[in-house]
């Protein structure tokens, strides 16, 4: 008969509560290789943070769009396969399963925005792996495309944005609670549990900017503005950036976070590149103009046919 995972008194009680801790954040994931689980690796078996422990997935439901969206939380572009503990080779993992039935969109960002069911009776063999393709989601960025490096924990580090063909440190001169809350909802967390500066994590190349006005509900760090200083003159709003020298020793280090209370402020793929939406636009108004310009030529045509048959 096959052994099914049980959870210790202590485990059990610990689930009561979701318990974050330093690099530990609610959905935080990670790949396992004959139960050892690094940063390092782009495959392996899934693990989950969940109520305040390292969990497994259970296979029912899982597929290529929940494989995506694991891989794509670890910061690759996507995953090649994904498979089960019965038939890969990741080894044994004495996690528990408390995760089934996960259902994702392609565009979700983050395990916890997708629908799951909690089990306590899932097979160790029906555990899940993916295996994660090499090339990293910020390959191909738009324009204040956002990312956190490196990557000791996915919702962990030195926070970086995409500016004119580079990547930029920001600078934590005006950075708040604001701005960290709207970094970490365009990443697809909910919230920022912590914003500081780490020293390990600075950078040591490129520039810094510094970024201010971020509301607390800004989705996109694109959408921060500050108000006109001057109200008697106009409250016409500015651009967020301010030219400022800063030095990597201000660099912004971030930790997001995830409630799952709150799961529909969480960022989706593309929700903050406005870059790809113009373009979208572009293409529907062109779209659309010719279409509009056939049928007046069409128009056109037909008119003047007739004109020259009653001629």
């Amino acid at each position: 008969m096959s052994r099914l995972k049980a959870l210790s008194l202590f485990s059990l009680l610990l689930s009561l509560s979701a318990v974050t801790v330093l690099g530990q954040s609610n959905g935080e994931v990670r790949l396992a290789v004959n139960g050892l689980a690094t940063g390092s690796y782009t495959s392996g078996r899934v693990q989950v943070y969940y109520k305040g422990q390292w969990s497994n997935i259970c296979n029912t439901g899982f597929g290529s769009y929940e494989a995506n969206v694991i891989c794509h939380q670890l910061g690759y572009d996507s995953a090649d396969n994904h498979s089960f503990a019965s038939v890969d080779s990741y080894g044994i993992d004495d996690h528990p399963t408390l995760l089934a039935n996960v259902s994702c969109a392609n565009n979700n960002l983050h395990i916890f925005q997708c629908s799951y069911e909690e089990t306590f009776n899932c097979d160790d063999l029906n555990d899940v792996s993916v295996a994660c393709s090499s090339t990293p989601v910020w390959t191909d960025p738009h324009q204040e495309h956002l990312r956190i490096i490196p990557s000791r924990y996915p919702s962990m580090g030195r926070l970086e944005i995409y500016l004119s063909g580079d990547w930029d440190t920001l600078c934590d001169n005006g950075f708040g609670e604001g701005e960290a809350n709207t970094a970490c909802r365009q990443l697809g967390y909910t919230y920022a549990l912590d914003y500081n500066h780490i020293s390990d994590m600075e950078g040591t190349g490129g520039r810094t900017t510094q970024y201010t006005c971020c509301s607390s509900s800004t989705d996109c760090i694109e959408s921060c503005y500050c108000q006109d200083d001057d109200d008697t003159v106009d409250t016409t709003k500015r651009r967020k950036r301010i030219d400022l020298i800063c030095t990597h020793d201000d660099d912004v280090t971030i930790e997001c976070d995830f409630d799952e209370k709150e799961k529909e402020d969480a960022g989706t793929r593309d929700e903050c590149d406005f870059t790809a939406r113009d373009r979208v636009v572009a293409i529907v108004a062109g779209t659309i103009a010719g279409i509009i310009g056939l049928i007046i030529a069409v128009g056109i045509g037909i008119f003047v046919v007739k004109t020259f048959c009653l001629s």
